[in-house]
């Protein structure tokens, strides 16, 4: 494989992290067994690597990597819940302009699941309506840091007109913002850019 398509890629196999670290995969097999690196399984049994998980594991080791200028590039936004209509409305008007983003779109919970473990969304905006899962609980999952989640992830929830009363709960958990329906999709099109150039800016030095 090239290797720019290697690096473009979003999971490793355990062969391929070997390759990028220049060691064995009996080496990488070693790392993952005893903690030191974060991987998966597939429906298949083969362990996998996310990239996010390797260049963190890199960059915390103070190794050399070739990961980071990949990193880049358009904001992962995740859409869950809610309308399918309204959700095709807020994706056409982030995606106006001259705005890059990267937009998936969950109408349930498994899908939501499904896109948010594979994509790693570093925005998720969710519609607290989501069918088979209360959307509340799905905002303290995000952001008590279980698998891709945390305080990184840049969460946007909107209210019904009968779920005002949530707003103080979910801002305590870390939600960033409550957005009150009808969705105003400029506004939350702002909340986003803000949200894109704080992921953009370099970070403070150590």
């Amino acid at each position: 494989m090239e290797e720019s398509k290697l690096l473009a890629k979003k999971a490793f196999t355990t062969f391929e992290v070997a390759h990028i670290c220049d060691v064995t995969p009996v080496t990488i097999q070693n790392w993952i067994d005893k903690g030191w690196l974060a991987a998966y399984r597939t429906a298949g049994g083969h362990r996998r690597v996310r990239r996010e998980d390797l260049a963190a594991f890199l960059e915390s080791r103070n190794m050399p990597q070739r990961l980071a200028e990949r990193l880049e590039g358009p904001p992962r936004i995740l859409l869950i819940g809610g309308e399918e209509e309204a959700n095709h409305l807020i994706r056409d008007v982030l995606q106006g302009g001259d705005a890059s983003y990267e937009i998936h779109i969950a109408q349930d919970a498994f899908r939501a699941g499904v896109l948010y473990a594979g994509e790693r969304p570093e925005v998720v905006i969710l519609d607290l309506a989501l069918a088979g899962m209360d959307g509340a609980e799905v905002c303290r999952q995000i952001k008590a840091g279980g698998p891709g989640g945390g305080a990184a992830i840049i969460v946007i929830a909107i209210l019904g007109m009968g779920e005002t009363e949530l707003r103080g709960r979910l801002l305590q958990m870390g939600v960033a913002h409550c957005v009150q329906k009808p969705v105003d999709t400029v506004a939350l099109k702002e909340l986003v850019q803000a949200a894109a150039r704080r992921r953009q800016a370099p970070a403070p030095p150590a």
